[in-house]
């Protein structure tokens, strides 16, 4: 029987804190009354060990945080630009803050311009701030000059964090495989580059190694364009190298309800945030820092795949369930890819050999991808779960947690997951007819298109790829039927 480690008081203050701030800013959402039930959790367990009195100091912490978040945050310009692509008519299909594709002749646009339905340029950015937007876009374009593609969208995900360029093959093979997280930044792209160059700091007997990587890492964090996931990756890092070179003893728990906290007052509440911080709480409950690499990188997976899997059916209710071992596979290529785009990108791609060795893991990187697809496709299926399920799945998690029994944690995730092949969601035997944009697209491929069995799916045109991913299914191109037969 596994011996209990309760959570220190500290901890349990900071995350009920953060559970009353996250039940505040999320207030009009369907989802709040997890949080405060979350709180409530904690605040009992906190009663139990110590002083229930003492938590009547959050209270005034608490509203204050949520008035300052209520001033930072704004409303997104429908018609600000975010990125721009390049068509080959002369034109330019310009993304907007509203998630919006817009046709734009005027090749004066800019990132940062705002821009209306019609594509006119309606008002020009502010230069000043717009400048780190804009040197973004245009390192990401010395990105795609020197190497070759699609390996040079990829490289523009993990180091700027640009996924607006991945093509959707791409997309889907990484996601299906299981291996969504590395197309974006996040705490193992912040971690394995602070870690590479406090290696290089440890062997030239550099003091405290870890903290001056990540001081070094900080100025390439604007040309990241600042997404939450890098920024909430970063102020993690920083917080464990000061606790771990500066003093005797760290609680990363507790680290990360700090960063919990300050997240949720400056970039508010996001799917991207929860799903991250379930994957980095699972993996600092489990790791062990005297077991083998190998291990450490398996435990790893498993304890990322578990703790976002309830998250990851409620939204999307598409999971490949052997993503724990690909994962796991797929990291040992991963790092040298990472770390060579880095290199690369510090060096402005003016080493033409590092260039092609890049190129070269990063297509050894998509290849595997591809493979692990077809090998395990198999292990993919689709299950919608309600919040109710997700709520007393993650509830129960977080019990265990708050009794000590960290290992005991993954039985309720364990447990819907059985709930879920024992209650598929499935179509089975049907005719459909989907629009072409929607079925090659990769939000059908990864969502509700793998809910169909033994299907036939028509559509106005087909990509091949996409025969790929829905492979359970007949699909068919309709401009290669004469007589198309659900047409009267």
């Amino acid at each position: 029987m596994e011996r209990a480690t309760a959570l220190e008081k500290h901890t349990l203050y900071i995350f009920f804190v953060a559970f009353l701030l996250l039940f505040l800013t999320s207030f009009e959402a369907d989802y709040s009354f997890f949080f405060l039930l979350a709180a409530f959790l904690v605040a009992l367990f906190y009663t139990l060990r110590f002083k229930a009195v003492e938590l009547l100091t959050a209270f005034p912490a608490v509203f204050i945080l949520f008035f300052i978040s209520l001033l930072i945050h704004g409303k997104p310009e429908s018609g600000k630009v975010v990125w721009i692509r390049v068509c080959g008519d002369d034109c330019k299909v310009v993304l907007t803050e509203n998630r919006r594709s817009i046709k734009v002749c005027d090749n004066s646009v800019e990132i940062g311009d705002t821009v209306d339905e019609k594509g006119n340029v309606v008002k020009k950015g502010n230069p000043l701030l717009s400048f780190i937007p804009r040197l973004r876009y245009s390192f990401y374009r010395k990105v795609e000059e020197n190497l070759d593609y699609p390996i040079s969208a990829v490289v523009g995900a993990v180091t700027l964090g640009v996924r607006y360029e991945i093509p959707y093959g791409v997309k889907g093979y990484v996601l299906l495989s299981g291996n969504y997280p590395y197309l974006a930044i996040s705490g193992l792209h912040v971690g394995i580059v602070v870690g590479f160059l406090g290696l290089i700091l440890k062997v030239f007997r550099v003091r405290r190694p870890l903290t001056k990587a990540s001081v070094a890492v900080l100025p390439l964090m604007p040309l990241t364009g600042f997404p939450p996931s890098a920024v909430r990756a970063y102020v993690f890092m920083f917080l464990i190298a000061l606790g771990l070179e500066n003093y005797r003893r760290v609680d990363p728990i507790y680290l990360l309800g700090v960063v919990l906290v300050i997240t949720t007052v400056f970039q508010g509440v996001s799917l991207s945030s929860a799903l991250s911080f379930s994957a980095v709480c699972g993996i600092l409950l489990f790791l062990r820092g005297s077991e083998p690499v190998w291990k450490r990188t398996f435990a790893a997976a498993v304890a990322s795949f578990f703790y976002t899997l309830p998250l990851v059916l409620a939204n999307f209710g598409t999971v490949n369930v052997l993503s724990f071992l690909t994962s796991a596979v797929t990291g040992f290529f991963f790092v040298p890819f990472l770390i060579l785009s880095f290199v690369s990108a510090l060096t402005q791609f003016k080493v033409e050999l590092l260039n092609r060795i890049t190129d070269w893991s990063g297509y050894i990187f998509l290849y595997l991808n591809r493979e692990l697809f077809f090998l395990t496709r198999f292990a993919v299926f689709h299950f919608e779960a309600g919040k109710v399920l997700t709520a007393i799945t993650l509830l129960s998690m977080l019990f265990l947690i708050l009794l000590g029994y960290r290992r005991l944690t993954l039985l309720p995730p364990v447990l819907m997951l059985i709930f879920g092949f024992l209650n598929p969601i499935e179509v089975v035997g049907k005719k459909l007819e989907v629009e072409g944009w929607r079925l090659n697209s990769f939000s059908f491929v990864s969502t509700d298109g793998q809910k169909y069995r033994g299907c036939k799916i028509y559509g106005d045109y087909v990509f091949p790829v996409t025969r790929e991913f829905l492979f359970r299914n007949k699909v068919i191109d309709k401009r290669a039927i004469i007589d198309y037969p659900l047409r009267r």
